[in-house]
């Protein structure tokens, strides 16, 4: 209402209206002046319409922050078990999920054909050792004449020889018998460690060939699990954080708590394509719980280094573009944020802020850009100067 219009409006009511009911009218008018957007004569807000925020101090701390992979669980060896000698498997001695100790047997091929081989071997030992006595004896009266003069010197030499060619088919024939004894010895094949049957790929009656051609050459697949291994990536850039024997965590995918284990191995090829390395990391795994193939997440113990350090709380804004309002001469400045978790209560600040800086910590969605505050309490960061591990 303008001035004019309230003046107006007074000269009818006094000439109008009566003193009583004039007055009170009169003084509403007036007060409208005053009201919150009523031109010049709007009112500056005192004090207490300004907003109470709790603060907090960026610090900076000592973290450790551990070097985190994704990887898979995997036999400390895997083996596919194969015929040492071929012919049709005559029996299979094992089952998929048994467990089996080094030397027990797996399998076995018909034995027969070898067994044939090795008694004619072995009469063949018998005959070369039964020519090379005669050789001998036959030597040994050449020699107890020579003295004598009874035989020449020629038929010395041919008795000599014959024992020496007796003897080494002796030897032939050996090797012979102890190749064809092996041989049997062969058509049981034994685990080569203690493991489990993880996989069967052939039945009884099957072919079995060394030479991959005319049969099956893979009977059985076994894995040792007693010693697992976490076969896990890390990114490149964390390579120069991780050393061998470094302790590391091991969470497994089904299992509630974490193992504990250590780098064993730090693969020296780096994958072009993905930019990470591969590390190995062992786990005792004598109950057999935990099977080759799981899912596993590895967290490796890392040197301490400084890092700026805010509570959680003192965060807001979208995850993919967090923000933060500095508190600077009574007034907020609403920051952008770039930010690593360190854990449940709070964030390592990367880039936006700086050691010493105060911040609000649980920031109302009214606040604004430039907007006048009062601190109620300043709260130190939770942060401690020792190592961070999860």
């Amino acid at each position: 209402m303008s001035v004019t219009s309230q003046r107006l409006g007074r000269a009818k009511l006094g000439r109008g209206i009566p003193a009583m009911v004039a007055l009170p009218l009169m003084m509403f008018l007036a007060s409208c002046d005053s009201q919150p957007g009523g031109g010049k004569g709007s009112a500056t807000p005192t004090g207490q319409d300004v907003p109470e925020v709790e603060s907090a101090i960026v610090q900076q701390s000592n973290l450790s922050l551990p070097v985190q992979g994704e990887g898979t669980i995997a036999a400390f060896q895997r083996s596919n078990i194969g015929a040492l000698v071929q012919g049709p498997v005559d029996r299979i001695f094992v089952r998929v999920g048994d467990r089996v100790a080094k030397g027990a047997p797996l399998f076995r091929t018909r034995q027969a054909d070898y067994q044939r081989k090795l008694n004619e071997a072995s009469a063949a030992v018998r005959l070369a050792r039964a020519e090379a006595q005669q050789a001998e004896s036959t030597n040994e009266r050449v020699q107890a004449l020579k003295p004598r003069g009874f035989v020449s010197l020629s038929r010395v030499e041919e008795a000599e020889t014959a024992v020496a060619v007796a003897r080494a088919r002796v030897s032939q024939a050996e090797a012979i018998a102890a190749t064809a004894r092996q041989a049997l010895n062969d058509t049981t094949v034994r685990a080569p460690y203690d493991a489990v049957v993880t996989s069967r790929n052939v039945d009884e009656g099957v072919y079995l060939s060394t030479f991959g051609v005319g049969g099956q050459s893979s009977v059985l697949e076994i894995q040792q699990v007693g010693i697992v291994a976490a076969i896990v990536s890390i990114p490149q850039d964390k390579l120069g954080k991780i050393r061998l024997n470094q302790p590391a965590h091991l969470f497994i995918e089904g299992f509630a708590k974490p193992f504990e284990s250590y780098v064993a191995v730090i693969n020296d090829r780096v994958d072009a394509q993905a930019r990470t390395v591969e590390v190995r990391l062992p786990l005792r795994n004598s109950a057999y719980e935990v099977k080759p193939g799981l899912s596993v997440r590895a967290e490796i113990a890392a040197p301490p280094s400084p890092a700026l350090v805010l509570p959680r709380t003192a965060v807001s804004g979208d995850s993919a573009a967090p923000i933060a309002f500095a508190i600077d001469k009574g007034s907020v400045r609403r920051v952008e944020l770039r930010i690593r978790p360190i854990d449940f209560d709070r964030v390592e600040v990367l880039s936006g802020l700086t050691e010493g800086q105060q911040v609000v910590l649980n920031p109302a969605s009214t606040l604004r850009d430039g907007m006048k505050v009062r601190i109620r309490k300043t709260a130190s960061a939770k942060a401690d100067s020792g190592n961070v591990a999860r």
